[in-house]
C-alpha cells in the first residue's frame, strides 16, 4: 500500500510539477486584482486595517481562509503586489501532486503520470491559478479529501477518515461548496459497496468510517459556522447563493442545457496549445514508464525469440513503444484541432466503458495485493515486481465508482448554477481522473496482450488478422491526424494565430490596465478637490476621456497633459472616493493613496442636502451598471452628482466571461473595453 515511485515516475512527475509552477509564476508582474471577487477577497490587505473590520458582506461571498492566506502572504518579505495571487499559485501548483497521488492510487502509476502532465499544463487551470479567487485553492483541498476518504475505506482506517474530514473542512473554509468531498465520497463508496465492496467490508464498518469523515468535517467548519450567526447564520449565505441557483420548474432543462453550453464554450474559449500538448506529452511519459516497467517480466517461454521477439531482453517489443508514440502524437494533433476539453471528455467516456467491460486495472490491483506474479493466461509471460508496483493501491472499482458518481453529479448540478466559467473545476477534475483511468487502462491492456503473445513460441500460432473494425479505426485516426495537420498549416498561413499568439495570448495576458486607470482617476480626484481640474468643455481639445498609458500607446492617442501625483502627495489631499460595486477598483485606489470605501447607495450629500464638507467622489463601472436596481437609484439622484471624467481599461477574458456569455462576447469586440465614470458630489 505504500507509495514507492520509480526513478522514471519521480522524474516525470517532478518535471511536470516544475513546469506547472513556472507557467503559474511566469510574468506574474502582469497580474492585477481585476475581477469583482478578487477585489472582495483581497480587501483584507487594505479595508480591514483602515476601517477596523471586514469588507461589507465579505462573509456572504466566501469563508475567510483565502483572505487569511492572502494576508499571510503579504507579510513575506519582497512579495509586494504578488500577495493576492500567491495562495492560488501555490495550491494550484500542488494540485498537480495531489491529482497524481489520487489517480495513481485509483488507476496505477501510468494514470498518475498522465494526469500530472494534464493538470500542470492545463490552460484553464493555469489562468485561474494566477488569480486571487477561491476555486483553485478549494479544488486542491477537495482532491486531498477525496483521496484520504477512499483510502480510509481501502485501509479501514479511522485516522485517514478523520484526515479526509479535516481537508473537507479546509475546502469548506475556502468556498461554501467545499462540502463537495462528502457528497463525492459518500456516493462513490455507496455505489462501490453495492457493486463489489460488500464482499470485503460490512455496511456497518463503511457507515462508521464515513461518519468519522462527516464528523471531522463538521468540527473543522464549526468555528466559522458559529461566527456566521452574527450576520444571519448559514441561512443568509444560502439565501445569497440561491440568487444564482436555478430552481426546478418546467424550464429547468432549457436553462440547464443553455448553461452547460455556456460552460463548455468557456472551456473552448480558454483552450490553448499548452493543454493540447499536455495530452500527448502525458501519454508519452506514461507509456514510456509502463513500457520500461513491463520489460522486467520473466516467463516460462524459451529465452530465444518467440513470435519474432523474445522476452529475454526483447519484451516488450519496440513496436509496442512505437504504437504508444504514434498514439501520443495523434492525441496532441487532435487536441490542437478539436479542442482539448472535448478530447479529454472522449477519453473519460472511453475510460468509464473500458474499465467496466474489461477490468484489467482491478486484476493488476488484486495481484499487487496478493504478490501474484503468475502468468495471466496459459503460455503468457509472468509478471515482474515492477508490474505490480505500477498497479493501483486502492481498488480501481472504488475509483471508478467514485469518479463516475462525481462526474454524473457535477454534470447535473453545475449547469443549474449561474454559468461562471470557474465553477467548472469540480466537473473538470472528474473528467481528468476518468481520462487518466482510460489512458492507464489502454496502456495496461496493450501490455497484457503483448505479454500473452510474447510467451508463445515462434511459428506455433499464426498471426491473427486484423478485423475490419480495427482497420477502419486505424484509417479514421490517420485521416483525422492528417487533416488536422493540414488545417493547422492553413490557419497559420491565413494568419489566424501565430505560434507566439497560441502559446502566450491567454496565459500571460497583461491585466494591469485597471491599475493605470485607477491612478488616472486618483489624479483627477486630487485635481478636482484642489480646484485645478480643467472643465469638461475646455478639456475637449486634450481628450475628454482619460486612458491608462498602456491603452494610450495601443490606441496611438496622445496622453492629456495633466499633472500626475505620487502616492504620498495623494495621501496628503483631504478627499474621499466611493465606488459602487467595484471592489477591485477600490483596492487600487487605496494603493494609489486615496481614502476609498465601498457603497451600496447614492445618498452622499449631507443630511440637509448640502454638499459634503470633504470633497467626495463616486465611481461607477460595469459591475454597478449590471446591479439590479442601480439605474432606478441613479435616475432619482443623478442631479446630486457632477461628471468629472471617465477612464477605460481592458479586462482579461476571465473577468469578461463572468460578465458576458462567450457567444455574446465573440460578437461584440467593444466589450473588451470597459468604462469607469468619475463623479463629484455637488
Amino acid at each position: 500500500m505504500k507509495i514507492r515511485p520509480t526513478i522514471i515516475e519521480s522524474v516525470a512527475v517532478a518535471g511536470f510539477f516544475v513546469l506547472g509552477l513556472l507557467l503559474r509564476v511566469w510574468h506574474l508582474d502582469r497580474e492585477a486584482v481585476e475581477h469583482f471577487d478578487e477585489g472582495i477577497y483581497s480587501s483584507v490587505l487594505w479595508y480591514d486595517g483602515a476601517f477596523e473590520g471586514s469588507y461589507p458582506a465579505r462573509e456572504l461571498f466566501a469563508p475567510p481562509l483565502l483572505s487569511t492566506m492572502i494576508e499571510a502572504a503579504s507579510l513575506l518579505p519582497g512579495v509586494g503586489d504578488f500577495a493576492p495571487f500567491l495562495p492560488a499559485v501555490l495550491l494550484g501548483s500542488l494540485t498537480t501532486i495531489a491529482l497524481w497521488l489520487l489517480a495513481r492510487a485509483w488507476f496505477g502509476s501510468a494514470a498518475g503520470i498522465f494526469i500530472a502532465a494534464v493538470v500542470s499544463m492545463s490552460d484553464f487551470h493555469v489562468i485561474y491559478s494566477r488569480m486571487a479567487l477561491t476555486d483553485v485553492p478549494c479544488l486542491f483541498w477537495i482532491i486531498g479529501s477525496v483521496y484520504f476518504g477512499t483510502l480510509s475505506i481501502q485501509k479501514q482506517s479511522f485516522r485517514d477518515a478523520a484526515v479526509a474530514g479535516f481537508l473537507c473542512g479546509l475546502a469548506w473554509w475556502t468556498k461554501y461548496t467545499g462540502w463537495l468531498p462528502l457528497a463525492i465520497v459518500f456516493s462513490g463508496v455507496g455505489t462501490w459497496w453495492v457493486w463489489v465492496g460488500r464482499k470485503s467490508i460490512t455496511v456497518f464498518r463503511v457507515a462508521q468510517l464515513l461518519g468519522v469523515m462527516l464528523l471531522s468535517a463538521l468540527l473543522t467548519f464549526a468555528p466559522w459556522w458559529w461566527q456566521l450567526q452574527d450576520v444571519g447564520g448559514y441561512a443568509a449565505v444560502s439565501k445569497n447563493h440561491a440568487n444564482y441557483l436555478q430552481s426546478f420548474s418546467m424550464e429547468t432543462f432549457n436553462v440547464w442545457s443553455t448553461n452547460l453550453g455556456s460552460q463548455l464554450a468557456c472551456q473552448f474559449w480558454n483552450d490553448g496549445a499548452y493543454g493540447g500538448i499536455s495530452l500527448g506529452l502525458g501519454l508519452l511519459a506514461a507509456a514510456l514508464f509502463r513500457w520500461k516497467a513491463a520489460g522486467r517480466s520473466t516467463g516460462n517461454a524459451d529465452s530465444g525469440e518467440s513470435g519474432g521477439v523474445g522476452f529475454s531482453g526483447g519484451f516488450p517489443s519496440i513496436m509496442l513503444l512505437i504504437r504508444f508514440f504514434v498514439a501520443a502524437v495523434a492525441l496532441t494533433v487532435l487536441a490542437l484541432r478539436i479542442w482539448t476539453p472535448l478530447l479529454l471528455t472522449s477519453l473519460a467516456l472511453g475510460g468509464f466503458g473500458g474499465m467496466f467491460l474489461w477490468p484489467v486495472l482491478r486484476r493488476s490491483w488484486s495481484r499487487r495485493a496478493a504478490g501474484d506474479l503468475s502468468p495471466t493466461a496459459e503460455g503468457a509471460l509472468s509478471l515482474s515486481p515492477s508490474d505490480l508496483e505500477s498497479a493501483a493501491t486502492i481498488d480501481p472499482a472504488l475509483g471508478l465508482c467514485t469518479t463516475l458518481t462525481w462526474f454524473l453529479g457535477m454534470l447535473v448540478a453545475t449547469p443549474l448554477y449561474h454559468p461562471y466559467a470557474r465553477l467548472f473545476f469540480p466537473l473538470l477534475a472528474s473528467v481528468w481522473l476518468a481520462a487518466a483511468g482510460g489512458i492507464s487502462w489502454w496502456l495496461e491492456s496493450n501490455v497484457s496482450v503483448a505479454r500473452r503473445t510474447a510467451g508463445v513460441p515462434a511459428g506455433t500460432v499464426a498471426a491473427t488478422p486484423r478485423s475490419w473494425g480495427q482497420q477502419l479505426v486505424t484509417w479514421m485516426l490517420i485521416t483525422a491526424v492528417l487533416t488536422s495537420v493540414l488545417r493547422l498549416d492553413e490557419a497559420n498561413e491565413l494568419g489566424v494565430a501565430s505560434f507566439e499568439e497560441i502559446f502566450h495570448a491567454s496565459l500571460f495576458t497583461d491585466r494591469t490596465s485597471i491599475v493605470g486607470s485607477a491612478r488616472d482617476l486618483a489624479d483627477a480626484c486630487v485635481l478636482s478637490a484642489t480646484g485645478k481640474w480643467v472643465p469638461r468643455a475646455a478639456a475637449a481639445a486634450e481628450g475628454e476621456t482619460i486612458r491608462p498609458s498602456a491603452v494610450l500607446k495601443a490606441l496611438e492617442i496622445p496622453a492629456p497633459e495633466r499633472p500626475t501625483f505620487t502616492v504620498d502627495e495623494r495621501e496628503q489631499q483631504r478627499l474621499v472616493v466611493y465606488a459602487y460595486g467595484e471592489p477591485a477598483m477600490l483596492f487600487h485606489l487605496s494603493n494609489a493613496g486615496l481614502t476609498a470605501a465601498p457603497i451600496s447607495h447614492l445618498n452622499l450629500r449631507q443630511p440637509d442636502g448640502s454638499e459634503p464638507v470633504v470633497p467626495t467622489f463616486l465611481i461607477i463601472g460595469p459591475n454597478a451598471k449590471r446591479t439590479p436596481g442601480f439605474w432606478e437609484k441613479w435616475f432619482e439622484q443623478e442631479n446630486d452628482f457632477e461628471f468629472v471624467t471617465e477612464s477605460v481599461y481592458f479586462p482579461s477574458d476571465a473577468t469578461l466571461l463572468d460578465l458576458f456569455t462567450p457567444k455574446w462576447l465573440s460578437q461584440h469586440n467593444e466589450a473588451t473595453l470597459q468604462k469607469l465614470e468619475l463623479y463629484r458630489v455637488k
